[in-house]
């Protein structure tokens, strides 16, 4: 039997979706645990939440046969991204507009549009990457360093920050994002 082909896989797959939605909620409830200002319980939905990130992590390298790329994470990304914003929460609308729920077909309609961002954004950095123009542009730009905060004006943003001494890797253009 193929690994993909069997139960034990779909188990996989349930089980990192059940991470990611424990890591999402308890990162919810450390939220509220902040502003009701219970720091021990806040400390605790944290550090389970990590515990989720974690074994998310793991789950998610055994399914894929190891780690992803951060090109591959934004192509995954932006297909998410969009796949959401125009068939589910396009969906979820047309039944509640459908029912008659008219503020909540609004709501899906404002998180599709979210969503349609993202998908936007994420694009936008996949084809900057397969062009080689990440950290290089057409045009002069602002880049900030996301590290120190220098500013510094140039067609690339620089190899090494001036100020912090960080990587180009902690540069973006300045007013994006």
């Amino acid at each position: 039997m193929e690994f993909q082909d069997s139960r034990t896989y779909l188990n996989l797959q349930t089980a990192l979706e059940n991470e990611l939605r424990t890591d999402a909620l308890y990162g919810l409830y450390r939220k509220r645990s902040d502003q009701e200002v219970f720091l021990e319980i806040s400390s605790i939905f944290e550090t389970f939440s990590r515990n989720a990130q974690f074994i998310g992590e793991r789950l998610r390298r055994i399914l894929n046969d190891g780690d992803t790329s951060t090109f591959q994470n934004l192509v995954d990304a932006a297909n998410r991204e969009s796949s959401v914003a125009n068939d589910l929460y396009s969906e979820f609308s047309h039944i509640a507009t459908e029912e008659g729920f008219n503020e909540l077909a609004s709501l899906f309609n404002g998180i599709a549009n979210i969503k349609l961002n993202h998908y936007s954004t994420l694009q936008t950095i996949v084809e900057d990457m397969e062009n080689n123009r990440l950290f290089c542009k057409d045009r002069e730009n602002l880049w900030i360093c996301m590290g120190c905060g220098n500013i510094i004006s140039g067609i690339c943003a620089p190899e090494i920050c001036p100020v912090c001494g960080y990587p180009q890797g902690y540069y973006r253009v300045y007013g994006c994002n």
